[in-house]
């Protein structure tokens, strides 16, 4: 079960917001406070009075504790619940934890009508006791996903900013930011999300592959003519081999002959294979024009359609050959998920579980706690996957779009991976299947460079074998793959560089890795 859960001071509106914001979402809302009285057979003040704070805390944790465990919610906690930490660590690994906020005068106001209900403001000055009591929670407030500030502001709009943050992740690049837009449906949004782009679009070319064409290309080409955008459509085989030079140069041609100009906009419609290549085709074609994602894979969603990272595969490595270019628009359906055969839905799954290793423990517990929801594409829990997935991206990118720095923690795993993809000739193994086996192998060489512990690393392999992804090479000569890691692009005068995991939630970057351990961790099976 996935979670929205709405922290915040008393008198923020939690309970009015998140009773508005459970009708919009079709989920049930509870109230941790209504619970706990239920529970104790007693009001919250006569609970404080008779057995004490510390009685109402400890019922507080408990009740958190078991709705968590129930179908999908939108919860309003109490206003001092993430003083604990054990409810927050609760809070961070259910979903989505908003935090309300308002100035003390509002709050005041709000609570004031309300007299005899809120025990800690029986003082002789309760102002001045709201301030203290927000002071000393500020910093547990801050550990909520997002602030929202009620203050001055109608219910309605509340639930509208809410919606929003839920519905969208901003990547911040400048004049070359944009939006990711995750919802469903939003793939019919591509003919008003071009209508709006500051110059005027000339053409939309879609580039797809005939069974996502046959499943969403119709509502995306109904959508584009709504908006009086003349539109083409190119198809091309699916397959990582057909991302390649000679894909884009019969797609070249496809251009030219349809006279597509520099105010045309390239449409990527499908997975990470499509969204490479169309994207290289827009960096590439007339010296550089527009385009845009809509991803229909979980690991396009969460990797490939963010972040401006375009190109094609030589034989003689995967993505030796591409461009930066920044899409206008990010249209995310997680209801086309359903149309993804199971071994694609787990391949996506090892880049989103890349997310929680190198950026973010609270998320990989997560993953943990929510493998049957995810497998079962419950709603919600695909929904908070994929919306953090791209919010840790979207972080990163923003402050290191060139991979200079920061963004090659992006690739834990990967150099591993592409040296697998490449020795099999990209058809043993789906992308997130290498990477798979790609992050068991770099935690394997942390743990030998004693960087890692040993409980870490099956702590890894057993997630990934939860999500049924492989976690170990069968019998292969590791030369091979040491020698193709040398050739990886991101390799600097021939040494190899391994994104290693240093704790759950963290990563360094290693160019020293020695040879024997690099060995043992390509050959081991346990």
């Amino acid at each position: 079960m996935s979670h929205i859960l709405l922290a915040g001071f008393m008198g923020t509106g939690k309970s009015t917001v998140g009773r508005a914001l459970a009708e919009v979402l079709h989920l049930p809302f509870a109230d941790c406070d209504d619970r706990i009285t239920t529970l104790a057979g007693k009001a919250i003040p006569q609970i404080f009075t008779e057995d004490g704070e510390a009685a109402f805390r400890a019922l507080e944790t408990h009740v958190l504790a078991s709705l968590l465990q129930e179908q999908s919610h939108v919860l309003a906690l109490g206003g001092g619940a993430l003083n604990s930490e054990e409810n927050r660590a609760l809070a961070k690994r259910a979903g989505a934890l908003i935090c309300l906020t308002a100035d003390p005068a509002t709050i005041y106001q709000r609570v004031s009508a309300q007299p005899g209900q809120r025990p800690l403001l029986q003082v002789a000055d309760p102002m001045a006791r709201i301030r203290e009591l927000l002071d000393a929670r500020q910093s547990s407030y801050a550990q909520a996903d997002v602030m929202v500030d009620t203050t001055d502001v109608e219910p309605a709009a509340v639930v509208e900013r809410m919606l929003d943050w839920l519905n969208r992740v901003h990547v911040n690049l400048g004049e070359r930011s944009y939006d990711i837009h995750i919802q469903e449906e939003c793939h019919a949004w591509i003919g008003a999300q071009l209508a709006g782009l500051p110059d005027r679009i000339s053409s939309a070319v879609i580039i797809s592959h005939r069974d996502i064409d046959r499943n969403y290309g119709d509502a995306v080409r109904a959508n584009l003519e709504d908006a009086g955008l003349p539109h083409h459509t190119l198809l091309v085989p699916a397959g990582e081999r057909y991302k390649s030079m000679e894909t884009a140069t019969r797609l070249y041609g496809e251009l030219i002959q349809r006279k597509v100009d520099r105010k045309a906009v390239i449409v990527a419609l499908g997975g990470g294979v499509i969204g490479d290549l169309a994207g290289f085709l827009a960096a590439t074609y007339l010296r550089g024009i527009r385009f845009a994602q809509i991803p229909t894979t979980l690991l396009a969603m969460v990797d490939s359609s963010v972040g401006g990272k375009v190109g094609v595969n030589h034989a003689l490595g995967k993505n030796m050959i591409g461009a930066f270019l920044q899409p206008a628009v990010v249209l995310i359906d997680p209801n086309s998920l359903a149309t993804l055969p199971l071994r694609e839905l787990r391949s996506g799954l090892a880049e989103v579980i890349k997310y929680g290793v190198i950026w973010d423990e609270d998320f990989f517990a997560y993953l943990e706690g929510h493998v049957e929801g995810i497998l079962r594409l419950e709603p919600p829990c695909i929904k908070h996957i994929v919306r953090r997935s791209c919010q840790i991206k979207a972080v990163v990118v923003g402050e290191d779009e060139r991979e200079s720095g920061l963004r090659i923690i992006l690739n834990y795993g990967h150099t591993v991976a592409h040296a697998v993809e490449t020795s099999t000739n990209y058809e043993r193994y789906t992308h997130g299947e290498a990477i798979s086996i790609g992050m068991v192998i770099a935690a394997r060489i942390a743990h030998g460079m004693g960087m890692l512990p040993v409980e870490t690393v099956h702590r890894l392999i057993h997630l990934l074998e939860r999500f049924g992804l492989p976690t170990h090479l069968p019998q292969s000569d590791p030369s091979v793959l040491m020698s193709l890691m040398e050739s990886d692009k991101k390799a600097v005068a021939g040494a190899v560089r391994f994104v290693l995991p240093t704790q759950m939630g963290h990563v360094e970057v290693a160019n020293n890795v020695p040879r024997d351990i690099l060995r043992r961790a390509l050959t081991s099976s346990k």
